[in-house]
């Protein structure tokens, strides 16, 4: 890191956090080496709100972007998003949330707290897994073995090879497996509220560790031949069984405590509208989701705007925002209300990865996993379970396109269906052909602190250059 991480999170659920991309979270004022202000009930819940932070806002943006769930207009800097233009200055703010905030708080709490404390410790070493996933897959190599030693007077650490990272995200989540299933009693203090996401539950922490081994594994594919077997396995021991087991962001409906989404849309209406080609498929196949995922356009139907088009802003925002008739009106809510509550780690991701992994292995029961993760989808989304007939149509192909294509559509407004589509190449995108490069970004580049600052850094511009996993 370029300057000395010692300032971080340590509030509980503050709204300064949640407000929108403009109040960035790099301003803290608790020193982590002061014992007097930090104990792990702070630092699990400044894990929680700044991780909430991380998987709704600029990462979250600039993926779906290239996916064509969105699409940025020209009002706003996401129009040159939408070129395919990603300057190194633009991504300082999430680089620096995840490694001085989020890792930073999570590091602390195995340093000085992983003896007496270990559910603590174990919660935040599942989110130091999913927080350093997000860093690996948007920018390939990344300090992690030396990334926290800047008060040992290492202000420039070495990155490790993403190969490497994948690595330590494994023995991570076995070493969160470990903690938390340790007896209740070998714990000075237990999570409750401080716990944002499953209220000191911790079998449901275990499972979504075990959900995140198989979302790793399978990201392998193309560098594993064992990757669908290793998911498989992890998949199985996860036993999630729900969409009650869902590990969701939490957001409440007080001005500063909004759903990200919807607060980006009210500070800067109209930079980011729906994307032609998530919208198109969902119409096209009667989906149930769509009033929910997609608002209604000044016309009065759902439009989205083309990888080219960046000056249409009578399209479609995504649902909630401004239609009253799926917000409070009659009781229902769009995807994107207030306090609409994201999937970070899902039974329907689970059973995706499930559908997935045995397809691959030729193994039987892949429509089945296929149909339960469509129903957790659209259940978890609209409140009901789909109709038969959308089921079967949906469902009736269930080879690796149409896993993907479905997984693409359930897990929107998360960073999983880019990942997937660089693993895998589906869904089939055609690239915006007004963009210079005419290639959907397969990365982003190091942050310009980096480059300037840490000359240990790994440094890549070409947002073309592909990150280890992704042979395809």
């Amino acid at each position: 890191m370029k300057k000395y991480i010692k300032n971080i999170i340590l509030g509980a659920f503050s709204a300064s956090l949640l407000v929108s991309c403009q109040a960035e979270l790099d301003d803290f004022n608790n020193n982590p080496n002061d014992p007097a202000t930090t104990n792990p009930s702070l630092l699990i819940a400044a894990m929680e709100v700044s991780t909430f932070q991380n998987h709704s806002s600029g990462l979250m943006r600039n993926s779906g972007i290239f996916t064509q769930h969105l699409q940025g207009t020209n009002i706003g800097q996401l129009g040159a998003i939408g070129l395919y233009i990603v300057n190194e200055g633009d991504v300082n703010n999430e680089w620096n949330t995840l490694y001085q905030v989020t890792l930073m708080n999570g590091h602390i709490l195995n340093r000085d707290f992983a003896v007496n404390y270990p559910y603590y410790n174990g919660i935040g070493q599942v989110l130091t897994a999913l927080n350093l996933g997000y860093a690996t897959d948007m920018w390939g190599d990344v300090p992690y073995d030396e990334a926290f030693l800047a008060a040992e007077g290492n202000k420039t650490p070495k990155y490790n090879t993403q190969q490497e990272i994948y690595t330590r995200l494994q023995t991570i989540l076995d070493q969160a497996i470990v903690n938390l299933s340790k007896p209740k009693a070998s714990n000075e203090e237990v999570p409750g509220d401080d716990d944002y996401i499953f209220k000191g539950n911790i079998s449901k922490w275990i499972k979504v560790a075990n959900v995140l081994k198989a979302r790793y594994a399978l990201r392998l594919t193309a560098v594993d031949a064992n990757a669908a077997q290793k998911a498989l396995n992890y998949i199985t021991a996860a036993g999630m069984t729900s969409n009650a087991d869902d590990a969701n962001t939490y957001f409440i409906d007080k001005p500063n405590s909004w759903n990200q989404w919807y607060a980006f849309n009210d500070n800067r209406t109209n930079y980011l509208k729906m994307g032609k080609y998530f919208v198109d498929y969902l119409v096209t196949n009667d989906d149930p989701r769509l009033p929910f995922m997609v608002d209604i356009d000044d016309d009065g139907g759902y439009s989205g705007n083309a990888p080219e088009d960046d000056d249409s802003v009578h399209t479609s925002n995504i649902g909630g925002y401004l239609s009253s008739s799926l917000d409070d009106t009659d009781g229902q809510r769009g995807f994107a209300s207030k306090d609409w509550q994201i999937g970070i780690v899902t039974y329907a991701e689970a059973k995706f990865i499930e559908a997935e992994a045995k397809a691959r292995l030729g193994q039987s029961g892949v429509q089945t996993a296929l149909e339960e993760a469509v129903t957790a989808s659209v259940t978890k989304i609209t409140g009901a379970a789909p109709s038969a007939t959308f089921l079967a149509n949906a469902t009736a192909t269930f080879d690796i396109a149409n896993i993907i294509q479905q997984k693409y559509l359930a897990l929107f407004l998360t960073m999983e269906p880019y990942n997937d589509y660089r693993r895998t190449g589906f869904p089939a995108l055609i690239p915006n052909q007004n963009s210079d490069t005419k290639v959907i970004p397969v990365r982003l580049p190091t942050p310009s602190d980096e480059r300037q600052y840490n000359p240990n850094a790994t440094v890549v511009s070409n947002v073309t250059t592909k990150v280890w996993w992704d042979a395809n």
